[in-house]
């Protein structure tokens, strides 16, 4: 099967004939036959872009192709256009947008029917100026766009229907949003896992405690056991960001952070030394054989 035209030279359906020409004449380099004597490959491509050339670059050639196409003839035509090219945009979300999903209306610059002609390309017997014969005009539209949950940057989610309208009526093509998801003050993602640091006190690492924290979605109680330690990191499943498929969610990892109290009173040092004299530091006394160097 044929490929499209301006699929073979690499441009959009709007191209003008500056850069139809300079896109035929840098492939035309790259596949000359003078100079990929023995690839037969090179050789094909090289007849089929002399050949999309040679229809894009003659006005007449090109306004049939564009509304019928290359196989089709006009007596078997239905009057279509050709398909539209697919447009592109790019939207910002926030953390908390990704976390429940969103809908979000970008405007996205597109071709539409030229409203001048009715997108035939003609008006009054002659050409329509306003779109200059192509039936298609250069606008800024907002489109609307379901964002799922669980979307990171560079994502892309195609739009059926909602690009580049074609030619002379043609339908349009779809719309590609490439999403771009903004960092969190508290929360760091890695995939559909989120991270997070939560500070804890002394006595809670000595004693054990309950500690509600935040999560992507609401809050959750961590349990922290007596005797935990500062970096210490506890994970909370299913508390992490929706995975794009739906089935299940990510988990939340706490790193607890130990908090030493500072600025002591008198009554609090000394109380501080009597904890000190009670519950001596034993596994320091393991280092008293290295001191004055390595042994």
């Amino acid at each position: 099967m044929r490929r499209d035209y301006y699929a073979v030279l690499g441009i959009a359906a709007t191209a003008g004939p500056r850069e139809v020409r300079r896109a035929y004449q840098r492939l035309a380099r790259q596949y000359s036959p003078d100079v990929n004597f023995w690839d037969e490959r090179a050789r094909e491509l090289f007849e089929e872009i002399a050949e999309a050339f040679r229809v894009l670059a003659d006005p007449a050639a090109r306004q049939m192709y564009d509304r019928y196409g290359s196989v089709a003839r006009a007596d078997e035509a239905l009057g279509e256009g050709r398909r539209g090219d697919d447009a592109h945009a790019v939207v910002e979300l926030t953390f908390a947008e990704v976390v429940r999903g969103t809908r979000v209306r970008p405007d996205v610059q597109r071709f539409s029917p030229c409203a001048e002609c009715g997108a035939t390309g003609a008006r009054e017997g002659g050409r329509c100026a306003a779109c200059l014969g192509r039936g298609v005009r250069r606008v800024v539209e907002p489109v609307g766009v379901t964002v799922p949950a669980g979307v990171d940057s560079g994502v892309q989610i195609r739009v059926a229907g909602e690009g580049n309208a074609g030619p002379f009526g043609g339908p349009r093509g779809d719309l590609i949003v490439s999403t771009r998801v903004g960092e969190h003050p508290f929360f760091q993602r890695k995939g559909d896992s989120v991270h997070c640091d939560v500070p804890i006190s002394v006595w809670e690492a000595l004693l054990g405690a309950r500690i509600r924290v935040p999560t992507p979605s609401g809050e959750a109680v961590l349990v922290v056991p007596p005797g935990t330690t500062g970096g210490q990191v506890f994970r909370l499943r299913g508390q992490g960001l929706p995975k794009l498929t739906g089935e299940s969610t990510g988990d939340l990892y706490v790193t607890v952070r130990l908090e030493v109290p500072t600025g002591l009173d008198a009554r609090t040092h000394e109380l501080v030394r009597q904890i000190e004299r009670l519950m001596p530091i034993e596994t320091r006394t393991a280092l008293e054989r290295y001191r004055g160097g390595a042994q």
